[in-house]
């Protein structure tokens, strides 16, 4: 995990979210995001807003920009590496540009969530060993537990992208994409284009 790549996260939303979380054992550790994003900080002291601007360089004047919380960690969301209620989340192969964010579809056992492709960049090292899956809180929200093989390395709330816009424009891409298949194509059993002949041209 980049921690750097996390506190880009947080300097794009000017808010740095602490949460401060304790296990089943009484162990105590830290979680940093933005607020809808958060990832575990493994093998680091405590941290306070002091001692986290010091671990990013934040200077005083960079500082007085951003938003600084600490908290416990909300008891509803489940940031065990296993959760018996869970779903298995099917990433598609198509994305989603969308008012100027890269939104991931996921399939689950109710429906397609979106997350932002950003959140998935801290954790890039461990890309080809990401899954994804659904939890729900006691009062029904949903959220993505991403794992790298067993151990659970991020917490994601989905974003809220269908609208009637949305939906009226993935009809339409939809429908060029069928006239799409009805054109001519180069039929060339390599798939590139054909071959052009040049004709010289005396004089």
């Amino acid at each position: 995990m980049k921690l750097k790549k996390i506190a880009a996260l947080c300097n794009k939303t000017k808010n740095f979210a602490l949460y401060d979380k304790s296990d089943s054992a009484g162990k105590a550790s830290q979680w940093l995001g933005d607020g809808s994003a958060a990832y575990p900080l493994h093998g680091l002291p405590l941290l306070d807003e002091d001692s986290l601007c010091k671990m990013f360089d934040i200077t005083e004047k960079k500082r007085a920009g951003l938003y600084f919380t600490r908290r416990d960690w909300d008891e509803g969301i489940n940031a065990e590496d296993t959760d018996p209620g869970e779903t298995a989340l099917e990433e598609m192969e198509l994305g989603v540009i969308c008012m100027g964010r890269e939104l991931i579809p996921l399939m689950g056992r109710e429906g397609i969530i979106f997350i932002d492709s950003k959140y998935l960049a801290p954790l890039e090292e461990e890309m080809g060993m990401l899954r994804m899956f659904e939890r729900k809180t006691a009062d029904n929200r949903t959220y993505i537990a991403v794992k790298a093989g067993l151990l659970i390395r991020a917490v994601i709330s989905p974003v809220e992208a269908v609208n009637d816009k949305f939906i009226n424009q993935l009809y339409d891409m939809l429908r060029e994409c069928k006239r799409a298949l009805q054109r001519p194509r180069f039929n060339r059993e390599d798939g590139g284009m054909p071959q052009i002949t040049w004709t010289e041209v005396d004089g």
